[in-house]
C-alpha cells in the first residue's frame, strides 16, 4: 500500500517559492491533494499499481535531499538526438529569464516559463498525481506553436535527467498549444543519464484548436531503477486531431494516464501503444477519451508483450456524454504472454449516455503460436529468432500507425535490443 507523506512538508516547499504565480498554483495543488490523498490501491484506478516506494523518494526528496553527490551517469538520451532527425528542444535545458522563440521552417516557436511569461496561462489540476507535481515543480515550460503552421521535420522534446542532482525526484511540467489550421509532428522522449534508483513525474497538457492535426510519439526508455509515472491531457477543438503513439520499454515501474477530451464537433483521437515488459517490471496504462461533443471519434489499440514476473495493466474507457450524437469509439487491448508467470490485467470499458453511436471493444490475453513456431523451426530458424520474429511481427501491427518516418530507424533498434531481454 503506498504511504502517505506529511502534507506539512509542502507547505514548508511552498513557503520557500519566490513566485506568487507558482505559489498560488503550489497552495490550490495542496488543498486538492488534502481532498483527494495520495493513490493507493484501494483506489479503483490504482488497485493494481502500488506507488509506495516513489512516494517514499518524494518523502527523501523533502527531507534528505542534496546536491552536492555526483551521481553515475550514462548517455542514452544523447542517441536518440542524433539518430531521430528532428527540430530538438531538451526541456532539463531552458533557463529563462523571459520568454524567447526559436524559427523552425520559417515558423515562429514561442517558449517561455510560467513564472516569468507575460501572458497568464495556468495548468491543469484534476487529481492526485497532478496535484502532487505541480507542488514540486520549479516552473511550467510552455510552447506555443502559431496558427497556420506546417513543419515538414518533427518537432522533438526530450526530459533528461541531470547527472549532478541527488534529490530523489523531479517533477516535470509542460503545456503545449497548437494554433488553429496547423500540421505537427511532435516526439516527446523520456530518457535518462542517472542510474541510481529514482522518481520521474511529469504532466504534458496538449490544447490543439480547430482544424489542426498532430502526430504524437512518446517514447518512455528509463533505466530499471526508475519509476515513472507521466500524464498526458489533450484538448481537441473543432475538426482537430491527434494520432498518439506510446512506447513504454523502461522503468521498473511505468504508469501512463492519457486523457482526451474531444470537446467539439468532428474531433478525431487516435491513442495507440506498444508495451515491452521484461522480468520484474511493471507496466501500466490508463487511456481516457471522452466525447464532449457531436461527431467525435476515437480508438484505442495497445499491444503489449510480457516476460517473466513482468506485470501489466490496461484500463481503456471511453466516455461517451449526452451530447456526443454521432460518436464513435472503439477500444482493442492484445498480449502475449512469454512465461507462466507473467500476468496482465486488462479491462477496456465503455460509459454511454446517448442511444446514437457506434462503439466497440475486445481484448486478448494469448502465448506464441506453437505451430507457427514449429513451422519456422521446420525450415531451418532456432527457437529464440524464430520468437524473435513472431513478436516483431506482432508489435509491427502498432508501429506501422507511427507516421514519423525519422523514428523508424531509431525504434527499430531500440526494440529489437529490448527483445533481446526478453
Amino acid at each position: 500500500m503506498s504511504k502517505n507523506i506529511d502534507l506539512k512538508l509542502f507547505e514548508k516547499e511552498i513557503s520557500s517559492s519566490k513566485n506568487e504565480t507558482l505559489m498560488e498554483i503550489k497552495k490550490r495543488a495542496l488543498d486538492k491533494l488534502k481532498e483527494t490523498g495520495i493513490p493507493n490501491k484501494s483506489h479503483e484506478n490504482w488497485k493494481y499499481t502500488d506507488i509506495a516506494r516513489p512516494i517514499e523518494l518524494v518523502q527523501k526528496h523533502l527531507t534528505n535531499r542534496t546536491n552536492e553527490k555526483e551521481l553515475n551517469s550514462n548517455s542514452s538520451a544523447a542517441a536518440a538526438v542524433d539518430e531521430i532527425d528532428a527540430h530538438w528542444i531538451n526541456l532539463s535545458e531552458i533557463s529563462l529569464k523571459s520568454e524567447f522563440s526559436i524559427n523552425v521552417e520559417d515558423v515562429d516557436i514561442s517558449i517561455s516559463l510560467l513564472s516569468t511569461s507575460k501572458e497568464n496561462f495556468d495548468i491543469q489540476i484534476n487529481d492526485p498525481i497532478s496535484c502532487l507535481n505541480a507542488l514540486l515543480i520549479k516552473d511550467v515550460i510552455k510552447i506555443t506553436i502559431p496558427k497556420n503552421s506546417s513543419i515538414e521535420k518533427p518537432l522533438g522534446v526530450i526530459w533528461t535527467n541531470s547527472p549532478k542532482q541527488n534529490d530523489f525526484c523531479n517533477n516535470l511540467r509542460c503545456k503545449v498549444d497548437i494554433g488553429e489550421n496547423s500540421n505537427i509532428n511532435l516526439i516527446n522522449i523520456f530518457q535518462n543519464e542517472i542510474n541510481e534508483e529514482y522518481f520521474i513525474n511529469s504532466v504534458m497538457e496538449i490544447d490543439i484548436e480547430k482544424n489542426s492535426n498532430v502526430e504524437y510519439l512518446k517514447i518512455q526508455n528509463f533505466n530499471t531503477n526508475h519509476h515513472s509515472i507521466d500524464r498526458c491531457l489533450i484538448n481537441l477543438d473543432t475538426n482537430a486531431s491527434i494520432n498518439f503513439n506510446n512506447i513504454d520499454i523502461g522503468s521498473k515501474l511505468s504508469r501512463s494516464d492519457v486523457e482526451v477530451n474531444l470537446n467539439q464537433k468532428g474531433a478525431r483521437a487516435s491513442v495507440n501503444g506498444v508495451y515491452l515488459c521484461e522480468e520484474n517490471q511493471h507496466i501500466d496504462n490508463h487511456i481516457w477519451s471522452n466525447h464532449l461533443s457531436e461527431l467525435t471519434t476515437s480508438t484505442q489499440n495497445f499491444y503489449g508483450i510480457i516476460g517473466k514476473k513482468g506485470h501489466c495493466v490496461f484500463n481503456g474507457k471511453a466516455l461517451i456524454n449526452e451530447e456526443a450524437s454521432g460518436a464513435e469509439a472503439n477500444q482493442y487491448n492484445h498480449n502475449i504472454l512469454l512465461d507462466d508467470d507473467a500476468s496482465i490485467d486488462t479491462k477496456p470499458e465503455l460509459e454511454i449516455y446517448t442511444d446514437d453511436v457506434k462503439c466497440s471493444h475486445g481484448s486478448t490475453v494469448g502465448q506464441l503460436d506453437e505451430n507457427a513456431l514449429y513451422y519456422m523451426r521446420s525450415r531451418g530458424i532456432d527457437l529464440k529468432t524464430a520468437k524473435t520474429m513472431l513478436i516483431s511481427a506482432f508489435v509491427q501491427k502498432i508501429l506501422n500507425l507511427i507516421k514519423i518516418k525519422s523514428t523508424r530507424n531509431y525504434l527499430d533498434d531500440l526494440i529489437t535490443t529490448k527483445l533481446a531481454k526478453l
